[in-house]
Protein backbone atom coordinates (compact mmCIF):
# COMPACT_ATOMS: atom_id res chain seq x y z
CA UNK A 1 0.00 0.00 0.00
CA UNK A 2 2.87 2.33 0.86
CA UNK A 3 4.42 1.66 -2.55
CA UNK A 4 1.16 2.46 -4.32
CA UNK A 5 0.91 5.79 -2.49
CA UNK A 6 4.53 6.57 -3.41
CA UNK A 7 3.82 5.74 -7.04
CA UNK A 8 0.72 7.96 -7.14
CA UNK A 9 2.65 10.85 -5.58
CA UNK A 10 5.55 10.37 -7.99
CA UNK A 11 3.23 10.24 -11.00
CA UNK A 12 1.52 13.42 -9.83
CA UNK A 13 4.85 15.16 -9.38
CA UNK A 14 6.01 13.79 -12.71
CA UNK A 15 2.99 15.35 -14.40
CA UNK A 16 3.81 18.69 -12.80
CA UNK A 17 7.52 18.36 -13.52
CA UNK A 18 9.63 20.97 -15.19
CA UNK A 19 10.27 20.73 -18.90
CA UNK A 20 14.01 20.35 -18.26
CA UNK A 21 15.68 16.99 -17.65
CA UNK A 22 17.11 17.28 -14.14
CA UNK A 23 18.64 14.66 -11.84
CA UNK A 24 15.39 14.53 -9.85
CA UNK A 25 13.31 13.97 -13.00
CA UNK A 26 15.68 11.17 -14.12
CA UNK A 27 15.47 9.50 -10.68
CA UNK A 28 11.66 9.67 -10.74
CA UNK A 29 11.54 8.12 -14.20
CA UNK A 30 13.78 5.23 -13.09
CA UNK A 31 11.51 4.56 -10.08
CA UNK A 32 8.44 4.65 -12.34
CA UNK A 33 10.13 2.28 -14.79
CA UNK A 34 10.53 -0.44 -12.14
CA UNK A 35 7.42 0.20 -10.05
CA UNK A 36 4.39 0.32 -12.32
CA UNK A 37 0.94 -0.37 -10.95
CA UNK A 38 1.63 -3.87 -9.70
CA UNK A 39 -0.89 -6.00 -7.84
CA UNK A 40 1.90 -7.16 -5.52
CA UNK A 41 4.60 -5.19 -3.73
CA UNK A 42 7.79 -6.56 -5.25
CA UNK A 43 10.48 -4.01 -4.48
CA UNK A 44 11.27 -0.81 -2.60
CA UNK A 45 13.77 1.76 -3.90
CA UNK A 46 16.65 2.26 -1.45
CA UNK A 47 18.74 4.83 -3.33
CA UNK A 48 19.01 6.33 -6.78
CA UNK A 49 22.04 8.37 -7.85
CA UNK A 50 22.25 10.25 -11.14
CA UNK A 51 25.92 10.93 -11.92
CA UNK A 52 25.63 12.86 -15.16
CA UNK A 53 23.20 13.93 -17.85
CA UNK A 54 24.29 14.57 -21.44
CA UNK A 55 21.81 16.30 -23.74
CA UNK A 56 22.05 16.62 -27.49
CA UNK A 57 19.02 18.25 -29.08
CA UNK A 58 16.00 16.01 -28.51
CA UNK A 59 18.07 13.09 -27.18
CA UNK A 60 19.73 12.65 -23.80
CA UNK A 61 21.58 10.06 -21.75
CA UNK A 62 22.16 9.78 -18.02
CA UNK A 63 24.29 7.49 -15.90
CA UNK A 64 22.10 6.14 -13.10
CA UNK A 65 23.06 3.84 -10.21
CA UNK A 66 20.30 2.49 -8.00
CA UNK A 67 19.56 0.01 -5.22
CA UNK A 68 16.34 -1.88 -4.60
CA UNK A 69 15.29 -4.06 -1.68
CA UNK A 70 13.16 -6.96 -2.82
CA UNK A 71 10.06 -7.87 -0.82
CA UNK A 72 9.72 -11.35 -2.30
CA UNK A 73 11.77 -14.04 -4.06
CA UNK A 74 12.07 -14.14 -7.83
CA UNK A 75 11.49 -17.90 -7.77
CA UNK A 76 8.29 -17.44 -5.72
CA UNK A 77 6.92 -14.96 -8.28
CA UNK A 78 7.68 -17.27 -11.21
CA UNK A 79 6.18 -20.27 -9.41
CA UNK A 80 3.01 -18.32 -8.61
CA UNK A 81 2.64 -17.24 -12.25
CA UNK A 82 3.07 -20.84 -13.48
CA UNK A 83 0.54 -22.21 -10.97
CA UNK A 84 -1.99 -19.40 -11.49
CA UNK A 85 -1.79 -18.38 -15.17
CA UNK A 86 -5.23 -16.74 -15.12
CA UNK A 87 -4.58 -14.59 -12.05
CA UNK A 88 -4.49 -10.80 -12.27
CA UNK A 89 -0.81 -10.89 -11.30
CA UNK A 90 0.09 -13.37 -14.06
CA UNK A 91 -1.83 -11.42 -16.70
CA UNK A 92 -0.57 -7.94 -15.89
CA UNK A 93 2.77 -8.31 -14.11
CA UNK A 94 4.47 -11.05 -16.12
CA UNK A 95 6.47 -8.47 -18.08
CA UNK A 96 7.65 -6.79 -14.87
CA UNK A 97 8.76 -10.12 -13.38
CA UNK A 98 10.65 -10.97 -16.58
CA UNK A 99 12.31 -7.54 -16.60
CA UNK A 100 13.39 -7.87 -12.95
CA UNK A 101 14.78 -11.35 -13.61
CA UNK A 102 16.77 -10.06 -16.58
CA UNK A 103 18.11 -7.01 -14.74
CA UNK A 104 18.67 -8.44 -11.24
CA UNK A 105 18.88 -12.21 -11.64
CA UNK A 106 17.58 -14.59 -8.97
CA UNK A 107 16.80 -12.14 -6.14
CA UNK A 108 15.77 -13.25 -2.66
CA UNK A 109 13.35 -11.73 -0.16
CA UNK A 110 14.89 -8.72 1.68
CA UNK A 111 17.96 -8.82 -0.56
CA UNK A 112 19.31 -5.45 -1.69
CA UNK A 113 20.64 -5.41 -5.24
CA UNK A 114 22.52 -2.60 -6.98
CA UNK A 115 22.81 -1.71 -10.63
CA UNK A 116 24.25 1.03 -12.82
CA UNK A 117 22.84 1.76 -16.27
CA UNK A 118 22.90 4.37 -18.98
CA UNK A 119 19.35 5.67 -19.39
CA UNK A 120 18.32 7.02 -22.80
CA UNK A 121 15.71 9.76 -23.13
CA UNK A 122 13.89 11.43 -26.00
CA UNK A 123 12.03 14.73 -25.98
CA UNK A 124 8.52 14.38 -27.39
CA UNK A 125 5.83 17.05 -27.30
CA UNK A 126 8.07 19.23 -25.14
CA UNK A 127 8.42 16.48 -22.50
CA UNK A 128 11.27 14.07 -21.78
CA UNK A 129 10.43 10.37 -22.11
CA UNK A 130 12.51 7.42 -20.91
CA UNK A 131 13.30 5.22 -23.94
CA UNK A 132 15.61 2.59 -22.47
CA UNK A 133 17.34 1.65 -19.26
Amino acid sequence: MRSLLLIVILLFLHGCAQKDLTKRVVADMVINYYTPYSSVDILVPQSIDVFWIKKSGKKAQAKVCYQFRFLTDYHALVTYIKKNPNSHFAKFDLGLVALLGRKFGDFKKNEIKSRCDIATFEKKYNKWVLRSL
